[in-house]
């Protein structure tokens, strides 16, 4: 059966990287992994967030993630997507 392929891109900010780890390890056990499975899978904040935002496999929903991945930056400048929350 022929199948489309997208990429699909998106640059984010963490501004609070405990609270990504907390909420990933929240994400995690709701996946059915216990705290040391996932302290043994997890490596940063890249692991933080495609544990967040790669749900896999939706329901009903026509998609499947084949693969995602997550490179870390550093940006020391403000960035022109940057938003005062002053």
């Amino acid at each position: 059966m022929p199948r489309t392929v997208l990429v699909f891109s998106v640059e984010l900010a963490v501004f609070d990287e405990e609270a990504l780890a907390r909420a990933a390890k929240v994400r995690a056990r709701e996946d059915g992994l216990n705290d040391e499975v996932w302290a043994s899978m997890r490596s940063g904040i890249s692991d933080d967030l495609v544990m967040l935002l790669d749900p896999g496999l939706i329901a009903d929903a026509g998609f499947e993630i084949l693969q995602s991945t997550c490179e870390v930056c550093e940006v020391t400048e403000v960035s022109e997507h940057a938003v005062d929350q002053r």
